[in-house]
Protein backbone atom coordinates (compact mmCIF):
# COMPACT_ATOMS: atom_id res chain seq x y z
CA UNK A 1 0.00 0.00 0.00
CA UNK A 2 1.08 3.32 -1.03
CA UNK A 3 1.29 6.23 1.24
CA UNK A 4 -1.63 7.98 -0.57
CA UNK A 5 -3.86 4.80 -0.11
CA UNK A 6 -2.30 4.71 3.25
CA UNK A 7 -3.94 8.05 3.86
CA UNK A 8 -7.18 7.63 2.03
CA UNK A 9 -8.06 4.46 4.48
CA UNK A 10 -7.24 6.44 7.52
CA UNK A 11 -9.56 9.24 6.25
CA UNK A 12 -12.12 6.38 5.36
CA UNK A 13 -11.82 4.99 9.02
CA UNK A 14 -11.76 7.76 11.11
CA UNK A 15 -14.80 10.05 9.10
CA UNK A 16 -16.87 6.85 9.62
CA UNK A 17 -15.79 7.32 13.02
CA UNK A 18 -16.93 10.49 13.67
CA UNK A 19 -19.89 10.17 11.06
CA UNK A 20 -20.85 7.28 13.87
CA UNK A 21 -20.28 9.71 17.47
CA UNK A 22 -22.28 12.61 15.43
CA UNK A 23 -25.15 10.69 14.59
CA UNK A 24 -24.99 9.18 18.28
CA UNK A 25 -25.24 13.24 19.21
CA UNK A 26 -28.56 13.19 17.03
CA UNK A 27 -26.43 15.69 14.12
CA UNK A 28 -27.72 13.93 11.50
CA UNK A 29 -26.65 16.32 8.54
CA UNK A 30 -23.20 16.46 9.72
CA UNK A 31 -23.33 12.73 10.38
CA UNK A 32 -24.48 12.08 6.74
CA UNK A 33 -21.50 15.06 5.68
CA UNK A 34 -18.83 13.15 6.92
CA UNK A 35 -19.96 10.03 5.48
CA UNK A 36 -19.94 11.61 2.50
CA UNK A 37 -15.75 11.96 3.01
CA UNK A 38 -15.83 8.55 3.83
CA UNK A 39 -17.37 7.24 0.63
CA UNK A 40 -15.02 9.82 -1.27
CA UNK A 41 -12.06 8.54 0.91
CA UNK A 42 -13.03 5.10 0.26
CA UNK A 43 -13.61 5.45 -3.31
CA UNK A 44 -10.36 7.48 -4.33
CA UNK A 45 -8.39 4.77 -2.99
CA UNK A 46 -9.90 1.49 -4.97
CA UNK A 47 -10.35 3.62 -8.54
CA UNK A 48 -6.36 3.41 -8.28
CA UNK A 49 -5.57 -0.51 -7.50
CA UNK A 50 -6.20 -1.76 -10.69
CA UNK A 51 -3.42 -0.13 -13.48
CA UNK A 52 -5.30 -1.70 -16.16
CA UNK A 53 -8.42 -1.61 -17.75
CA UNK A 54 -11.07 -4.68 -17.26
CA UNK A 55 -12.03 -6.38 -20.67
CA UNK A 56 -15.95 -6.59 -19.67
CA UNK A 57 -17.04 -3.55 -20.06
CA UNK A 58 -14.82 -1.29 -18.94
CA UNK A 59 -12.43 -1.02 -21.96
CA UNK A 60 -15.02 0.08 -24.49
CA UNK A 61 -16.36 2.51 -22.70
CA UNK A 62 -13.08 4.24 -21.54
CA UNK A 63 -12.32 3.77 -25.86
CA UNK A 64 -15.50 5.62 -26.58
CA UNK A 65 -15.24 8.43 -23.76
CA UNK A 66 -11.34 8.88 -24.95
CA UNK A 67 -12.93 9.58 -28.39
CA UNK A 68 -15.40 11.90 -27.57
CA UNK A 69 -12.93 14.24 -26.76
CA UNK A 70 -12.08 14.25 -30.65
CA UNK A 71 -15.59 14.84 -31.12
CA UNK A 72 -18.53 15.09 -28.80
CA UNK A 73 -21.18 14.13 -31.11
CA UNK A 74 -19.74 11.32 -32.37
CA UNK A 75 -19.28 8.23 -30.61
CA UNK A 76 -16.80 5.87 -32.06
CA UNK A 77 -15.03 2.97 -30.91
CA UNK A 78 -12.65 2.18 -33.65
CA UNK A 79 -11.69 5.76 -34.61
CA UNK A 80 -10.05 4.64 -37.84
CA UNK A 81 -11.48 1.90 -39.19
CA UNK A 82 -9.10 0.40 -41.78
CA UNK A 83 -10.27 -3.46 -41.97
CA UNK A 84 -13.76 -4.09 -42.76
CA UNK A 85 -16.49 -3.83 -39.80
CA UNK A 86 -19.91 -4.79 -38.88
CA UNK A 87 -21.59 -1.86 -37.67
CA UNK A 88 -24.12 -4.55 -35.97
CA UNK A 89 -20.82 -5.20 -33.86
CA UNK A 90 -20.71 -3.29 -30.69
CA UNK A 91 -17.45 -4.87 -29.77
CA UNK A 92 -15.41 -4.18 -32.95
CA UNK A 93 -17.78 -1.51 -34.75
CA UNK A 94 -16.97 2.38 -35.72
CA UNK A 95 -19.74 4.42 -34.55
CA UNK A 96 -20.85 3.19 -31.43
CA UNK A 97 -24.26 4.02 -30.19
CA UNK A 98 -24.54 0.81 -28.10
CA UNK A 99 -25.05 2.85 -24.91
CA UNK A 100 -26.84 6.41 -24.20
CA UNK A 101 -24.10 8.59 -23.75
CA UNK A 102 -24.48 10.80 -20.59
CA UNK A 103 -22.30 8.71 -18.54
CA UNK A 104 -19.80 8.39 -21.35
CA UNK A 105 -19.86 12.48 -21.47
CA UNK A 106 -18.84 12.29 -18.13
CA UNK A 107 -16.39 9.78 -18.71
CA UNK A 108 -14.93 11.87 -21.14
CA UNK A 109 -15.08 15.39 -19.19
CA UNK A 110 -13.30 13.35 -16.48
CA UNK A 111 -10.03 12.23 -19.18
CA UNK A 112 -9.88 15.91 -20.42
CA UNK A 113 -9.88 17.43 -16.26
CA UNK A 114 -6.86 14.98 -15.10
CA UNK A 115 -5.49 13.42 -18.20
CA UNK A 116 -5.78 9.87 -20.06
CA UNK A 117 -5.99 6.78 -17.23
CA UNK A 118 -7.87 4.46 -15.48
CA UNK A 119 -8.18 6.69 -12.86
CA UNK A 120 -9.92 9.23 -14.48
CA UNK A 121 -12.09 6.74 -16.41
CA UNK A 122 -13.53 5.84 -12.84
CA UNK A 123 -13.59 9.46 -11.08
CA UNK A 124 -16.99 10.20 -12.36
CA UNK A 125 -18.31 6.68 -10.66
CA UNK A 126 -16.68 7.41 -7.70
CA UNK A 127 -17.98 11.06 -7.46
CA UNK A 128 -21.22 9.76 -8.53
CA UNK A 129 -21.43 7.65 -5.29
CA UNK A 130 -20.36 9.87 -3.03
CA UNK A 131 -22.42 12.44 -3.48
CA UNK A 132 -25.60 9.84 -3.76
CA UNK A 133 -25.04 9.28 -0.08
CA UNK A 134 -26.90 12.27 0.69
CA UNK A 135 -30.02 11.88 -1.39
CA UNK A 136 -30.54 8.25 0.33
CA UNK A 137 -30.16 9.87 3.60
CA UNK A 138 -33.10 11.73 2.40
CA UNK A 139 -34.85 8.64 1.15
CA UNK A 140 -34.40 6.76 4.69
CA UNK A 141 -35.45 10.00 6.57
CA UNK A 142 -38.65 10.67 4.54
CA UNK A 143 -39.85 6.67 4.12
CA UNK A 144 -38.77 6.21 8.16
CA UNK A 145 -36.62 7.61 10.05
CA UNK A 146 -33.62 10.19 10.63
CA UNK A 147 -32.18 6.99 12.33
CA UNK A 148 -32.94 4.68 9.23
CA UNK A 149 -31.97 7.34 6.47
CA UNK A 150 -28.38 7.41 8.50
CA UNK A 151 -28.14 3.78 8.36
CA UNK A 152 -28.78 3.71 4.65
CA UNK A 153 -26.43 6.48 3.93
CA UNK A 154 -23.83 3.92 5.89
CA UNK A 155 -25.09 1.13 3.54
CA UNK A 156 -24.29 3.17 0.65
CA UNK A 157 -21.44 4.36 1.73
CA UNK A 158 -19.85 0.72 1.96
CA UNK A 159 -22.21 -0.46 -0.35
CA UNK A 160 -19.72 -3.30 -1.86
CA UNK A 161 -21.40 -4.25 -5.39
CA UNK A 162 -21.61 -0.48 -5.79
CA UNK A 163 -17.76 -0.22 -5.53
CA UNK A 164 -17.26 -3.02 -7.60
CA UNK A 165 -19.04 -1.68 -10.47
CA UNK A 166 -16.91 1.75 -9.62
CA UNK A 167 -13.58 -0.04 -10.08
CA UNK A 168 -14.99 -1.41 -13.24
CA UNK A 169 -14.12 -4.96 -11.88
CA UNK A 170 -17.73 -5.91 -12.37
CA UNK A 171 -19.88 -6.20 -15.94
CA UNK A 172 -21.75 -2.75 -17.26
CA UNK A 173 -19.24 -0.54 -14.25
CA UNK A 174 -19.77 2.85 -15.35
CA UNK A 175 -23.22 2.77 -16.64
CA UNK A 176 -25.02 0.97 -13.71
CA UNK A 177 -23.38 3.29 -11.49
CA UNK A 178 -24.64 6.49 -13.65
CA UNK A 179 -27.81 5.18 -13.75
CA UNK A 180 -28.52 4.15 -10.09
CA UNK A 181 -27.99 7.44 -9.02
CA UNK A 182 -30.07 9.38 -11.53
CA UNK A 183 -32.79 7.23 -10.79
CA UNK A 184 -32.08 7.18 -7.34
CA UNK A 185 -31.64 11.04 -7.58
CA UNK A 186 -35.38 10.71 -9.08
CA UNK A 187 -37.24 9.06 -6.56
CA UNK A 188 -35.46 11.37 -3.94
CA UNK A 189 -36.89 14.46 -5.53
CA UNK A 190 -40.09 12.77 -6.32
CA UNK A 191 -40.14 12.02 -2.25
CA UNK A 192 -39.12 15.91 -1.55
CA UNK A 193 -41.87 17.25 -3.49
CA UNK A 194 -44.34 14.76 -2.37
CA UNK A 195 -43.63 16.13 0.93
CA UNK A 196 -43.35 19.88 0.01
CA UNK A 197 -47.30 19.78 -2.05
CA UNK A 198 -48.07 23.15 -3.11
CA UNK A 199 -44.22 24.50 -3.14
CA UNK A 200 -42.76 21.48 -4.82
CA UNK A 201 -41.87 23.80 -7.96
CA UNK A 202 -37.98 22.68 -7.97
CA UNK A 203 -38.53 19.29 -6.68
CA UNK A 204 -40.57 18.72 -9.98
CA UNK A 205 -38.13 20.32 -11.94
CA UNK A 206 -35.84 17.33 -9.88
CA UNK A 207 -37.47 15.10 -10.93
CA UNK A 208 -37.83 15.83 -14.46
CA UNK A 209 -34.00 16.86 -15.13
CA UNK A 210 -32.65 13.06 -13.16
CA UNK A 211 -35.19 10.82 -14.87
CA UNK A 212 -33.78 12.55 -18.15
CA UNK A 213 -30.29 11.94 -16.88
CA UNK A 214 -31.38 8.60 -16.24
CA UNK A 215 -32.92 7.67 -19.84
CA UNK A 216 -29.42 8.89 -21.14
CA UNK A 217 -28.06 6.09 -19.09
CA UNK A 218 -30.01 3.15 -19.97
CA UNK A 219 -32.38 4.72 -21.73
CA UNK A 220 -36.24 3.22 -21.09
CA UNK A 221 -35.97 2.07 -17.77
CA UNK A 222 -35.27 5.29 -16.34
CA UNK A 223 -38.65 6.32 -16.22
CA UNK A 224 -39.60 4.43 -13.28
CA UNK A 225 -40.08 7.23 -11.21
CA UNK A 226 -42.96 8.01 -13.55
CA UNK A 227 -44.68 4.74 -12.53
CA UNK A 228 -43.93 4.81 -9.36
CA UNK A 229 -45.98 8.47 -9.25
CA UNK A 230 -49.28 7.16 -11.24
CA UNK A 231 -49.42 4.08 -8.79
CA UNK A 232 -48.67 6.59 -5.97
CA UNK A 233 -51.71 8.75 -7.32
CA UNK A 234 -54.16 5.31 -8.06
CA UNK A 235 -53.81 4.33 -4.43
CA UNK A 236 -54.32 7.92 -2.95
CA UNK A 237 -57.49 9.50 -4.03
CA UNK A 238 -57.16 12.86 -2.59
CA UNK A 239 -53.92 13.28 -4.78
CA UNK A 240 -55.95 12.66 -8.01
CA UNK A 241 -56.11 16.26 -8.63
CA UNK A 242 -55.59 18.59 -11.73
CA UNK A 243 -52.08 20.14 -9.95
CA UNK A 244 -51.23 17.05 -9.47
CA UNK A 245 -51.24 16.26 -12.86
CA UNK A 246 -49.32 19.08 -14.06
CA UNK A 247 -47.01 18.30 -11.67
CA UNK A 248 -46.42 15.60 -13.10
CA UNK A 249 -46.76 16.48 -16.95
CA UNK A 250 -44.04 19.30 -16.21
CA UNK A 251 -41.79 17.21 -15.21
CA UNK A 252 -42.30 14.84 -17.77
CA UNK A 253 -41.69 17.48 -20.21
CA UNK A 254 -38.58 18.27 -18.62
CA UNK A 255 -37.41 14.55 -18.94
CA UNK A 256 -38.04 14.51 -22.81
CA UNK A 257 -36.41 17.91 -23.05
CA UNK A 258 -33.13 16.48 -21.61
CA UNK A 259 -33.27 12.91 -23.05
CA UNK A 260 -35.17 13.05 -26.55
CA UNK A 261 -32.79 15.80 -28.55
CA UNK A 262 -29.78 13.06 -28.30
CA UNK A 263 -32.87 9.91 -29.81
CA UNK A 264 -33.74 12.90 -32.78
CA UNK A 265 -29.81 13.61 -33.85
CA UNK A 266 -28.99 9.65 -33.87
CA UNK A 267 -31.78 8.89 -35.36
CA UNK A 268 -30.74 11.53 -38.43
CA UNK A 269 -27.38 11.41 -38.42
CA UNK A 270 -26.74 7.51 -37.76
CA UNK A 271 -29.71 6.43 -39.04
CA UNK A 272 -28.54 2.74 -39.90
CA UNK A 273 -26.72 2.39 -36.20
CA UNK A 274 -29.33 3.82 -34.61
CA UNK A 275 -32.85 2.04 -35.87
CA UNK A 276 -30.35 -1.09 -35.22
CA UNK A 277 -29.15 -0.28 -31.64
CA UNK A 278 -32.89 0.66 -30.97
CA UNK A 279 -34.45 -2.91 -32.58
CA UNK A 280 -31.44 -4.70 -30.14
CA UNK A 281 -32.39 -2.90 -26.93
CA UNK A 282 -35.81 -3.83 -27.29
CA UNK A 283 -34.70 -7.54 -28.23
CA UNK A 284 -33.21 -7.49 -24.57
CA UNK A 285 -37.39 -8.08 -23.19
CA UNK A 286 -38.22 -11.12 -25.25
CA UNK A 287 -35.35 -12.68 -26.68
CA UNK A 288 -31.87 -14.33 -24.99
CA UNK A 289 -29.30 -12.09 -26.45
CA UNK A 290 -25.44 -12.95 -25.93
CA UNK A 291 -26.09 -16.17 -24.14
CA UNK A 292 -27.26 -13.66 -21.03
CA UNK A 293 -30.45 -16.16 -20.67
CA UNK A 294 -31.20 -17.07 -16.54
CA UNK A 295 -34.54 -18.54 -15.33
CA UNK A 296 -37.20 -16.04 -14.50
CA UNK A 297 -36.08 -16.79 -10.61
CA UNK A 298 -32.79 -15.81 -10.89
CA UNK A 299 -32.60 -12.13 -9.76
CA UNK A 300 -34.73 -12.96 -6.39
CA UNK A 301 -32.53 -16.08 -5.99
CA UNK A 302 -28.81 -16.26 -6.77
CA UNK A 303 -28.42 -12.90 -7.83
CA UNK A 304 -29.98 -11.04 -4.80
CA UNK A 305 -27.31 -12.98 -3.00
CA UNK A 306 -24.63 -12.60 -5.14
CA UNK A 307 -25.36 -8.66 -4.73
CA UNK A 308 -26.13 -8.66 -0.68
CA UNK A 309 -25.02 -11.49 0.47
CA UNK A 310 -26.00 -11.86 4.58
CA UNK A 311 -27.88 -8.62 4.20
CA UNK A 312 -30.33 -10.25 2.28
CA UNK A 313 -30.82 -12.23 5.66
CA UNK A 314 -32.36 -8.73 7.44
CA UNK A 315 -34.38 -7.98 4.22
CA UNK A 316 -37.08 -9.45 5.60
CA UNK A 317 -36.73 -8.37 9.32
CA UNK A 318 -36.90 -5.17 7.28
CA UNK A 319 -40.64 -6.13 5.67
CA UNK A 320 -41.72 -6.77 8.80
CA UNK A 321 -40.68 -3.48 10.85
CA UNK A 322 -41.86 -1.27 7.67
CA UNK A 323 -45.30 -3.18 8.11
CA UNK A 324 -45.52 -2.14 12.01
CA UNK A 325 -44.46 1.05 12.33
CA UNK A 326 -46.44 3.29 9.72
CA UNK A 327 -45.21 6.64 8.62
CA UNK A 328 -47.21 9.37 8.36
CA UNK A 329 -47.47 10.91 4.29
CA UNK A 330 -46.76 7.66 3.13
CA UNK A 331 -43.12 8.23 1.40
CA UNK A 332 -42.22 4.45 2.28
CA UNK A 333 -44.19 3.16 -0.90
CA UNK A 334 -42.67 5.38 -3.94
CA UNK A 335 -39.36 3.32 -2.40
CA UNK A 336 -40.64 -0.19 -2.06
CA UNK A 337 -43.11 -0.10 -5.10
CA UNK A 338 -39.38 0.87 -7.66
CA UNK A 339 -37.90 -2.47 -6.23
CA UNK A 340 -40.95 -4.36 -7.28
CA UNK A 341 -40.89 -3.05 -10.72
CA UNK A 342 -37.22 -3.53 -11.45
CA UNK A 343 -37.47 -6.73 -10.09
CA UNK A 344 -40.79 -7.48 -11.95
CA UNK A 345 -39.68 -5.72 -14.79
CA UNK A 346 -35.61 -7.56 -15.46
CA UNK A 347 -37.50 -11.23 -13.88
CA UNK A 348 -40.06 -11.39 -17.21
CA UNK A 349 -37.54 -10.25 -19.70
CA UNK A 350 -35.34 -13.07 -21.25
CA UNK A 351 -32.07 -11.48 -21.36
CA UNK A 352 -30.83 -11.26 -17.94
CA UNK A 353 -27.39 -9.37 -16.44
CA UNK A 354 -26.62 -9.57 -12.78
CA UNK A 355 -26.15 -5.73 -13.00
CA UNK A 356 -29.98 -5.18 -14.14
CA UNK A 357 -31.59 -5.09 -10.90
CA UNK A 358 -28.95 -3.72 -9.02
CA UNK A 359 -30.79 -0.05 -9.53
CA UNK A 360 -33.25 -1.17 -6.84
CA UNK A 361 -30.60 -0.81 -4.22
CA UNK A 362 -31.94 1.69 -2.52
CA UNK A 363 -35.05 -0.04 -1.90
CA UNK A 364 -33.50 -3.46 -0.87
CA UNK A 365 -30.60 -1.67 1.26
CA UNK A 366 -33.83 1.15 3.00
CA UNK A 367 -34.69 -2.67 4.09
CA UNK A 368 -31.56 -3.59 5.82
CA UNK A 369 -31.38 0.19 7.07
CA UNK A 370 -34.82 -0.65 8.80
CA UNK A 371 -34.04 -3.78 10.66
CA UNK A 372 -30.60 -2.32 11.58
CA UNK A 373 -32.37 0.76 13.06
CA UNK A 374 -35.28 -1.85 14.61
CA UNK A 375 -31.89 -4.03 16.22
CA UNK A 376 -30.19 -0.39 17.85
CA UNK A 377 -33.36 0.53 19.07
CA UNK A 378 -33.72 -3.18 21.05
CA UNK A 379 -30.02 -2.82 22.17
CA UNK A 380 -31.06 0.63 24.01
CA UNK A 381 -33.97 -0.61 25.49
CA UNK A 382 -32.20 -3.91 26.89
CA UNK A 383 -28.73 -4.06 27.11
CA UNK A 384 -28.83 -0.60 29.71
CA UNK A 385 -25.14 0.85 29.54
CA UNK A 386 -23.40 -1.95 27.48
CA UNK A 387 -25.85 -0.45 24.80
CA UNK A 388 -22.96 1.78 23.76
CA UNK A 389 -20.53 -0.84 23.15
CA UNK A 390 -22.99 -3.34 21.57
CA UNK A 391 -24.20 -0.38 18.93
CA UNK A 392 -20.38 -0.51 17.99
CA UNK A 393 -20.24 -3.97 17.75
CA UNK A 394 -23.28 -3.97 15.21
CA UNK A 395 -21.84 -1.12 12.98
CA UNK A 396 -18.72 -3.51 12.53
CA UNK A 397 -20.46 -6.66 12.09
CA UNK A 398 -23.05 -4.89 9.47
CA UNK A 399 -20.47 -2.28 7.68
CA UNK A 400 -18.19 -5.98 7.30
CA UNK A 401 -20.89 -7.74 5.62
CA UNK A 402 -21.93 -5.04 3.33
CA UNK A 403 -18.26 -3.85 2.42
CA UNK A 404 -17.03 -7.46 1.71
CA UNK A 405 -13.51 -6.41 2.19
CA UNK A 406 -11.72 -10.26 1.53
CA UNK A 407 -13.54 -10.12 -1.72
CA UNK A 408 -12.01 -6.67 -2.51
CA UNK A 409 -8.53 -7.51 -1.00
CA UNK A 410 -8.86 -10.79 -3.66
CA UNK A 411 -10.04 -9.13 -6.98
CA UNK A 412 -7.74 -5.82 -6.20
CA UNK A 413 -4.43 -6.73 -4.63
CA UNK A 414 -2.30 -9.44 -5.84
CA UNK A 415 -1.22 -10.11 -2.49
CA UNK A 416 -4.64 -11.75 -1.64
CA UNK A 417 -5.50 -13.07 -4.67
CA UNK A 418 -5.51 -16.62 -5.70
CA UNK A 419 -2.43 -18.21 -7.78
CA UNK A 420 -4.30 -17.82 -11.32
CA UNK A 421 -5.87 -14.49 -10.28
CA UNK A 422 -2.33 -13.45 -9.03
CA UNK A 423 -1.14 -14.31 -13.01
CA UNK A 424 -4.27 -12.56 -14.65
CA UNK A 425 -3.87 -9.68 -12.48
CA UNK A 426 0.15 -9.10 -13.17
CA UNK A 427 -0.24 -10.13 -17.21
CA UNK A 428 -3.08 -7.23 -17.51
CA UNK A 429 -0.50 -5.11 -15.77
CA UNK A 430 2.16 -6.34 -17.82
CA UNK A 431 0.34 -5.71 -21.47
CA UNK A 432 -0.89 -2.30 -20.02
CA UNK A 433 2.36 -1.38 -19.59
CA UNK A 434 3.11 -2.46 -23.31
CA UNK A 435 0.20 -0.21 -24.69
CA UNK A 436 1.45 2.44 -22.73
CA UNK A 437 4.86 2.18 -25.17
CA UNK A 438 2.97 1.55 -28.29
CA UNK A 439 3.44 5.32 -29.68
CA UNK A 440 7.16 5.10 -28.59
CA UNK A 441 7.26 1.40 -29.96
CA UNK A 442 5.67 1.77 -33.27
CA UNK A 443 5.69 4.83 -35.99
CA UNK A 444 2.88 6.37 -36.92
CA UNK A 445 0.28 5.27 -39.87
CA UNK A 446 1.16 1.48 -38.49
CA UNK A 447 -0.83 -1.03 -37.53
CA UNK A 448 -0.85 -3.50 -34.92
CA UNK A 449 -1.50 -7.31 -34.96
CA UNK A 450 -1.31 -10.34 -32.42
CA UNK A 451 -2.40 -7.87 -29.50
CA UNK A 452 -3.85 -10.28 -26.56
CA UNK A 453 -6.95 -11.12 -27.48
CA UNK A 454 -9.63 -9.35 -25.52
CA UNK A 455 -7.45 -6.41 -24.28
CA UNK A 456 -6.95 -4.83 -28.10
CA UNK A 457 -9.67 -2.25 -27.50
CA UNK A 458 -7.42 -0.99 -24.25
CA UNK A 459 -4.06 -1.09 -26.64
CA UNK A 460 -6.13 1.81 -28.45
CA UNK A 461 -6.82 3.46 -25.15
CA UNK A 462 -3.59 3.66 -23.89
CA UNK A 463 -2.26 4.72 -27.47
CA UNK A 464 -2.93 6.38 -30.55
CA UNK A 465 -2.03 3.29 -32.91
CA UNK A 466 -4.86 0.97 -34.33
CA UNK A 467 -4.68 -2.55 -32.77
CA UNK A 468 -6.02 -6.00 -33.61
CA UNK A 469 -5.91 -9.03 -31.93
CA UNK A 470 -4.78 -11.52 -33.71
CA UNK A 471 -3.69 -11.89 -37.26
CA UNK A 472 -4.85 -10.27 -40.32
CA UNK A 473 -6.31 -12.82 -43.10
CA UNK A 474 -4.62 -12.83 -46.09
CA UNK A 475 -7.87 -10.61 -47.85
CA UNK A 476 -7.60 -8.06 -44.98
CA UNK A 477 -3.88 -8.61 -45.91
CA UNK A 478 -4.20 -7.39 -49.28
CA UNK A 479 -6.48 -4.17 -48.04
CA UNK A 480 -4.23 -2.86 -45.34
CA UNK A 481 -1.61 -3.03 -48.42
CA UNK A 482 -3.80 -1.32 -51.02
CA UNK A 483 -4.18 1.58 -48.28
CA UNK A 484 -0.29 1.74 -48.30
CA UNK A 485 -0.37 0.59 -44.30
CA UNK A 486 2.75 -0.98 -42.60
CA UNK A 487 2.47 -3.69 -40.41
CA UNK A 488 3.40 -4.12 -36.83
CA UNK A 489 2.67 -6.82 -34.59
CA UNK A 490 3.48 -8.77 -31.08
CA UNK A 491 6.18 -11.58 -30.78
CA UNK A 492 4.33 -14.74 -32.02
CA UNK A 493 3.45 -16.38 -28.73
CA UNK A 494 1.38 -19.77 -29.07
CA UNK A 495 -0.22 -18.07 -32.06
CA UNK A 496 2.30 -18.65 -35.37
CA UNK A 497 3.14 -16.12 -38.30
CA UNK A 498 0.54 -16.90 -41.01
CA UNK A 499 2.57 -18.21 -44.59
CA UNK A 500 1.09 -15.37 -46.45
CA UNK A 501 2.92 -12.90 -44.00
CA UNK A 502 6.19 -14.48 -43.92
CA UNK A 503 7.51 -11.91 -46.80
CA UNK A 504 6.01 -9.03 -45.35
CA UNK A 505 8.09 -6.45 -43.59
CA UNK A 506 6.82 -6.49 -40.14
CA UNK A 507 8.00 -4.39 -37.08
CA UNK A 508 7.54 -6.89 -34.19
CA UNK A 509 7.43 -5.53 -30.55
CA UNK A 510 8.56 -8.07 -27.70
CA UNK A 511 5.62 -10.16 -26.21
CA UNK A 512 5.35 -8.58 -22.77
CA UNK A 513 4.74 -11.42 -20.78
CA UNK A 514 6.01 -14.93 -20.80
CA UNK A 515 2.63 -16.72 -19.72
CA UNK A 516 0.92 -17.87 -22.74
CA UNK A 517 -2.66 -16.70 -23.40
CA UNK A 518 -4.08 -19.76 -23.21
CA UNK A 519 -3.10 -20.09 -19.69
CA UNK A 520 -4.66 -16.50 -18.42
CA UNK A 521 -8.44 -17.12 -17.29
CA UNK A 522 -10.03 -14.14 -18.85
Amino acid sequence: MTLTEGILLGLCVGLTAASWVTHRLAHHHWAVALLMGAAGSLRLLLIGRDQFLHPWDEQFHALVAKNLLDDWWRPVLRANPVLPYDYRAWANNYVWLHKQPLFLWQMALSLKAVGVSEAAVRLPSALLGTLFVWPVYRLGRLAASASVGYYLAVLFTFAYYQLELTTGWQSVDHADVAFGVYVGAALWAYAEQRRAGARAGRWVAAVGVFAGAALLCKWLPGLVVYAVWAGDVLLEPARRTWAEGRRALSALALTALVALPWQVYTHYRFPLESAYETRYAAQHFGHVLEGHGEPWHFYLGHNLWYQYQWLVVLVGVGLVAMYWRRTPGGCRRPLLWSGVLFFGFFSLAATKMPSYTYVAAPCILFLVAAAWAEGVAWLRRSTGRVALLLEGVLLLVVVGADLRPTALLKHHTARFAAPAAQAERMAKQQWAAAYHRLDQAVPAGYVVFNALNGTEIAAMFYSHRVVYAGWPTEAEYRVLSQQGLQLAAFAPRENPLPAYLRQAAITLIPNPVLVEEESIPW
